[in-house]
C-alpha cells in the first residue's frame, strides 16, 4: 500500500510539475477567471481530472471514503517528520472516539500549546490517515501539539452525533491536558469545513454549558449557515470540486429530513450572540461555493466583539489545505495558516 502510494505521489508530482502553459492547456485549454480572480493553474487541472471521474454523490459510500482517503495521501505532499505520533482515545457518547496526537520535533520541554483539530468531508468523508500530511504539518510549522480526532460520520451516524463526539473529546481533554503534555491555558480548535462548521459549534456549545472556551478557533473554509443560498454558491458552485450538488447530498447524508436548519448547531451564523467567543482566524478561498459564509462569520465574529483575522486566497479552491503536494499556491497559502496559528495562537 504505501509503494502504491508513493508511486501515485510522484506520478501527480511530475504531472503537475509540468511548465503552466501545458496545465492550462490539460485543464480545459485557457485560464479559468471569475470576477477578477484567476484560478491556480495546478488546481484548474485538478478539478478537471476530478471532474473526469463522475460526481461524488454518484459513488457507493464506501468507495468514496477510499476514493478520498488515497487521493489525500497523493496530494497532501507526504507526512512531516514528527517527534512522536500517538494513538489515543476518548470516551464518546456511544463508545470510544479514535485520537492521533502529534508531536512536531524540537518542542521545548514542558506544557504546550495544543489544538484539536476536525477533519472535513463534509461529515460523510475523512478520517485520521487521510489527515496525517495537513496535521503533521501544521504541528512542525506552528510549533504546538496537535490532537486529531476521528468523529462519527454519516450517514451511519447523522446530526448531532459528530457535534457529541467534538464536545465529549474537548471535555475529555480540558479535564486532564497534562495527559496530553498541553498547557491548560493554550488549548485551541481548529479545522477545515466540515471540521470548520464542528470547531464553531464546540466553541458556542462550551460557551453555553459552561465549559472552558478553547484559547483560539482556526476555522477553514468553514460551514456556517445552511439556512439560505449564498451568492458565492451560485458563483462558484459548479466546477470548482464542491458543487451545489455535492453539498446538498453531503447535507442529506448529515441531517435528518425535518430538522430545523436555524439551529446554531447547524448553522452557528444563527447564534443568537458571539460575544465571549475565542479569537478566531477564518481562512477563505477565493472560488469556494462556502466563501461568503465564511466572510460572514468573520464579519458577525467583530461585530460581536471577538478578535478575528482573515486570510482570503483568491486563486484557490475549497479543500485547498489537502493539496500542497501538487499546487505551489495552495502549499504558500498552507504555510500562511500554520504562520497565522503559530503568530495569533502559540505565541499569543
Amino acid at each position: 500500500m504505501a509503494v502504491r502510494h508513493s508511486f501515485q505521489r510522484a506520478a501527480l508530482k511530475g504531472l503537475f510539475s509540468l511548465p503552466r502553459p501545458l496545465l492550462v492547456r490539460m485543464g480545459g485549454g485557457r485560464p479559468v477567471v471569475r470576477q477578477g480572480r484567476t484560478l491556480d493553474p495546478h488546481l484548474q487541472l485538478m478539478v478537471s481530472l476530478a471532474t473526469r471521474q463522475g460526481p461524488l454523490e454518484t459513488r457507493p459510500i464506501h468507495h468514496s471514503r477510499h476514493l478520498q482517503r488515497v487521493m489525500a495521501t497523493a496530494l497532501g505532499g507526504g507526512i512531516t517528520a514528527m517527534a512522536r505520533i500517538d494513538q489515543r482515545r476518548a470516551p464518546g457518547p456511544h463508545g470510544d472516539i479514535p485520537l492521533r496526537l502529534y508531536v512536531p520535533k524540537g518542542l521545548p520541554r514542558g506544557p504546550a500549546p495544543m489544538l484539536v483539530f476536525f477533519h472535513g468531508g463534509g461529515f460523510v468523508l475523512g478520517d485520521l490517515d487521510s489527515y496525517d500530511p495537513l496535521c503533521t504539518f501544521l504541528a512542525d510549522r506552528s510549533r504546538c501539539l496537535v490532537l486529531s480526532v476521528g468523529y462519527r460520520l454519516a450517514p451511519e451516524h447523522r446530526f448531532p452525533a459528530p457535534i457529541e463526539d467534538a464536545l465529549a473529546v474537548w471535555r475529555h481533554v480540558v479535564a486532564d491536558p497534562g495527559d496530553y503534555g498541553a498547557d491548560p491555558e493554550r488549548i485551541g480548535v481548529g479545522g477545515d469545513s466540515a471540521g470548520g462548521h464542528l470547531s464553531a459549534v464546540l466553541s458556542q456549545q462550551a460557551k453555553r454549558a459552561g465549559d472552558p472556551l478553547p484559547a483560539y478557533q482556526c476555522l477553514i473554509y468553514p460551514v456556517t449557515d445552511l439556512t439560505r443560498t449564498w451568492p458565492s454558491h451560485d458563483d462558484y458552485g459548479d466546477g470548482f470540486l464542491l458543487d451545489r450538488s455535492t453539498m446538498a447530498w453531503f447535507k442529506d447524508q448529515f441531517l435528518h429530513p425535518d430538522t430545523d436548519l436555524s439551529d446554531p448547531r447547524i448553522s452557528p451564523l444563527q447564534a443568537e450572540s458571539l460575544a465571549g467567543l475565542p479569537p478566531a482566524t477564518v481562512i477563505l478561498a477565493g472560488f469556494d461555493p462556502l466563501k461568503d459564509e465564511g466572510r460572514a462569520y468573520a464579519d458577525a465574529l467583530g461585530a460581536a466583539g471577538v478578535p478575528v483575522s482573515v486570510l482570503a486566497f483568491e486563486t484557490l479552491i475549497h479543500g485547498f489545505a489537502s493539496m500542497p503536494g501538487i499546487s505551489r499556491g495552495a502549499k504558500r497559502a498552507l504555510g500562511e495558516v500554520a504562520d497565522a496559528v503559530r503568530t495569533d495562537f502559540v505565541r499569543a
